[in-house]
C-alpha cells in the first residue's frame, strides 16, 4: 500500500486520509472564492448607489403630472439651468435652458423618467374612476404626502396652500416627494404670487377640467376675486351637463368652525349657484383654509373643510363674538348655534375635527363614500355616504 509522508510530523498518510485533505482544501478554495465574489457584487452595488444618488440630485423634484384640458401637463425642476428632457412616451422635449421645465402631452397615460435618475413614472386613467384623494394646506410639508404612493388611488386634488410664500424655491420644495399620480391644484392665499403658482400649474385662477365621468370647476374666491369666480362657475356650468359627478374646490370655504370662520356673502353666493344649477350632478364642495376638518351637509350636497396637511393645525371654535373665540375644543358634531356672520350656516354642521386629515372619495355603484383618514394614525375616524 502506498504512504504519503507528513512533512509536519513525519508520519505517513493513508490514501483515504489523502481523499479527506483534498476535499477539504477544495472546500476552503471554494468559500474564499464565494467570499471573493460577493465583496465585489456588494462594492459595486454601493458605487451605484452612490452614482444613482448623484445623479437624482440634480433634479429638485419631478415629474409632476397636472391634468390639463384633454390631456397632461408634465412638470419637473432640475438644480442647474440646463435643458432637460424626459425619455418615455409620449415623446416631449422641453429645450428651454432653466430650472422649471414644462411640456403638454396630449394623453393621460404615460410613462416617463428623467436623465441620470432611478424614478419611473408611469400612469394609466381608468375609464371609470374609483377613487381620488384630497388634501389641503400642507405648506412645502411633505410628511404626509410623500406617504401617498403608499395606496392605491386614481388621482388628487389639493385645495391650495402648497406653499408659505408662493416663492418658487418654496414650490420646488412643496413639490418634493409627491405622488406620481395626475393631481389638479387649487390655488391658495399663501399662493399670493400667482405668476411662480401659475409658472408651474399653468392654469388660471378659474378653471374648469373634465375626468372621465366626472366634472371639476377649480376657483379662488379670496382677495375680491369671489365676483370673477363666480361669473365662471355660471357662465361655464353648461360644461359639466353631463358629467354623472360635478366636484367643485376652492381654498376658501363656504361653512367653517375654525379660526378663519365664514365669510358669509361668500357662502350665499355658493348656496344661489348650487340653487340654481340644480340640472348639475353637484356632489360636494371641497376647501381648505381653515386648518381643520369640517363636514356641512346642505340639503343632498356635502361641503368639506379639508383637514391640514401639513400646515399648523388650528382648534375647532364653537362661535365666536366680538371676534372674540368663546371657547374651543378638538371635535364637535351635529348643527351648532349661529351667532353671527362667520358662523354662517352652522344649522348644516355635520362634524369638526382638530386633526390631520386627507379626504379619500370612492365610486361604488350608485354610491359615493367619503372617508376622513387621520394622517397621524391613519385610522378613519368618521365616513359619509351619498346614494344617487
Amino acid at each position: 500500500m502506498n504512504t504519503i509522508i507528513s512533512e509536519q510530523t513525519g508520519q505517513s498518510l493513508k490514501p483515504k486520509n489523502r481523499k479527506i485533505t483534498y476535499i477539504v482544501i477544495g472546500l476552503i478554495i471554494i468559500c474564499l472564492t464565494t467570499f471573493v465574489s460577493i465583496l465585489v457584487i456588494s462594492m459595486n452595488h454601493q458605487m451605484s448607489k452612490q452614482v444613482n444618488s448623484s445623479k437624482k440630485s440634480d433634479f429638485c423634484y419631478g415629474p409632476i403630472a397636472f391634468m390639463h384640458e384633454q390631456g397632461t401637463r408634465i412638470h419637473w425642476c432640475t438644480n442647474e439651468k440646463v435643458e432637460s428632457q424626459l425619455t418615455g412616451y409620449p415623446s416631449t422635449n422641453d429645450s428651454s435652458k432653466s430650472h422649471y421645465h414644462s411640456t403638454f402631452v396630449n394623453s393621460t397615460n404615460f410613462n416617463y423618467s428623467l436623465p441620470g435618475s432611478d424614478v419611473q413614472y408611469s400612469y394609466y386613467l381608468p375609464e371609470v374612476i374609483r377613487k381620488f384623494v384630497i388634501m389641503t394646506d400642507t405648506h412645502t410639508n411633505t410628511k404626509y404626502t410623500s406617504k401617498l404612493n403608499e395606496i392605491d388611488f386614481d388621482f388628487m386634488l389639493h385645495n391650495g396652500d402648497m406653499t408659505n410664500d408662493g416663492t418658487l424655491q418654496e414650490l420646488a420644495t412643496g413639490l418634493a416627494n409627491w405622488p406620481t399620480k395626475p393631481m389638479l391644484f387649487a390655488t391658495g392665499n399663501h399662493e399670493f404670487d400667482f405668476t411662480n403658482f401659475q409658472q408651474v400649474t399653468q392654469r388660471p385662477l378659474h378653471y374648469y377640467q373634465q375626468i372621465r365621468n366626472i366634472g371639476v370647476f377649480v376657483v379662488y374666491t379670496l382677495d375680491d376675486q369671489d365676483k370673477d369666480a363666480f361669473n365662471f362657475l355660471n357662465d361655464n356650468a353648461h360644461l359639466a351637463e353631463d358629467s354623472d359627478h360635478v366636484f367643485i374646490i376652492t381654498h376658501n370655504p363656504t361653512y367653517a368652525t375654525g379660526g378663519h370662520g365664514a365669510i358669509s356673502k361668500l357662502s350665499k353666493k355658493m348656496e344661489k349657484f348650487v340653487d340654481t344649477h340644480q340640472n348639475l350632478n353637484l356632489r360636494a364642495v371641497f376647501s381648505g383654509h381653515n386648518h381643520v376638518f369640517t363636514a356641512f351637509k346642505r340639503n343632498d350636497l356635502f361641503y368639506f373643510v379639508n383637514g391640514v396637511g401639513g400646515g399648523n393645525l388650528n382648534d375647532v371654535y364653537s362661535k365666536k363674538k366680538m371676534g372674540e373665540r368663546v371657547w374651543k375644543t378638538e371635535e364637535l358634531h351635529g348643527p351648532l348655534e349661529e351667532v353671527n356672520d362667520q358662523s354662517y350656516g352652522y344649522q348644516h354642521h355635520l362634524d369638526s375635527y382638530s386633526k390631520y386629515t386627507r379626504t379619500e372619495v370612492q365610486f361604488d355603484g350608485n354610491r359615493i363614500t367619503y372617508s376622513i383618514r387621520d394622517l397621524d394614525s391613519n385610522e378613519v375616524v368618521q365616513t359619509y355616504e351619498q346614494t344617487f
